[in-house]
């Protein structure tokens, strides 16, 4: 509540006037879901950006008007400092989606590129645009990552792997020993990159991150966002941190510019550790809401530790998309290889209990 009413204040108070910005609504009829709809689709979280986050942008908006070079800097080292990296171990992006492009341009050009076979894949398309030659490795049969295979399929003519940790839509989450060892036997041959856009949200971030490879100097690159926890994804602001040799090259290949607004938010809230808590809390309240409608109604889901859910409902997942959207809840429901599994993303908590109606009514329908 206090979290809620700060936010609308300093929304009243410093995105408007100076700022040059309106609260009318039609000036962001763009922005979110559609009206009366519900959005439980892209893993947004809908509780940000933090209070602190909120005024810095609007102080930054009233000076939209110059470049923002010199907030680049002050956002890396702060990020560096709390990870024990130098500034040359970090890479700024527009959005990690922005360094994953990058990356897989950079060094699909020098070889061919290893990934699981159902992963987050927004950035493969415009990769596979690019020239870039990927290996698609199946999953496990409990769907998890299968590092084993994907270790076989590194052969001499592999430039990266890429690892998605917890990996989307599945949020299937590796043990951080498994993969710290897989890391160092894989980097001898080829660049690791690992993509922890839900790190924050895991049940043991530090456990599960490889961070502390890149500080002994791994072959490792560890992408971030500010998408996800901090609940920045319109603002577009991501970072990766891996060895200096690694960070420079994917900068070299890194082209938008991350805008001054998202800058200044980012810099306000890293360290909010009192608003990742909340984010954490009510992202962690909703899982279990969505795991428990699921179980209530006979359907097992995969075991998360993301702000999604991933499961096999026994029919058509795209129709059953577009049945939940008829009812105005949008949700995921579109899997090549697993026709049959939907992936809901966490909302507000009212919005869930809706949710959990809606699904109970048609999947018994």
């Amino acid at each position: 509540m206090s979290i809620q009413m700060s936010r609308r204040d300093i929304v009243r108070g410093l995105i408007g006037g100076a700022a040059g910005l309106t609260m009318a609504p039609m000036s962001f009829a763009n922005l979110g879901p559609p009206p009366g709809m519900i959005a439980l689709r892209y893993n947004e979280n809908p509780y940000g950006p933090s209070p602190g986050a909120l005024k810095a942008a609007g102080e930054a908006a009233a000076l939209g008007a110059y470049y923002a070079d010199d907030l680049q800097e002050p956002l890396l080292r702060t990020i560096a400092t709390r990870h024990d990296v130098a500034l040359e171990n970090m890479v700024l992006s527009s959005g990690s989606n922005e360094a994953l492009q990058a990356a897989f341009v950079a060094w699909g050009k020098k070889g061919k590129i290893v990934l699981p076979s159902l992963t987050y894949s927004d950035h493969l398309d415009y990769a596979q645009r690019m020239g870039v030659e990927l290996v698609r490795v199946p999953l496990a049969d409990d769907l998890s990552i299968d590092l084993d295979r994907i270790a076989a399929a590194v052969s001499d003519d592999v430039s990266l792997v890429y690892i998605c940790n917890p990996n989307n839509p599945t949020g299937h989450t590796l043990d951080g020993d498994a993969l710290r060892d897989f890391c160092r036997t894989v980097g001898k041959r080829a660049v690791v990159m690992i993509d922890e856009a839900y790190n924050e949200i895991t049940d043991r971030p530090d456990y599960t991150s490889m961070i502390d490879l890149v500080r002994e100097g791994e072959n490792v690159i560890v992408m971030r966002t500010f998408s996800k926890i901090f609940g920045m994804a319109g603002m577009r602001v991501g970072y990766g941190i891996g060895r200096p040799d690694v960070a420079k090259t994917i900068a070299d290949y890194v082209m938008a510019w991350p805008n001054g607004v998202g800058l200044a938010a980012a810099q306000a809230c890293y360290t909010d550790d009192k608003f990742i808590q909340f984010s954490r809390s009510k992202i962690f309240e909703g899982r279990k809401m969505v795991v428990d409608t699921f179980l209530d109604n006979g359907i097992k889901p995969l075991p998360s530790q993301a702000n999604f859910v991933f499961a096999d409902i026994g029919r058509n997942g795209g129709k059953f998309q577009g049945q939940m959207a008829e009812h105005g809840i949008l949700i995921r429901g579109r899997f090549d290889q697993y026709p049959d599994y939907i992936r809901v993303s966490m909302g507000r908590i009212e919005d869930i209990k809706i949710f959990r109606t809606v699904f109970t009514e048609l999947i018994n329908a």
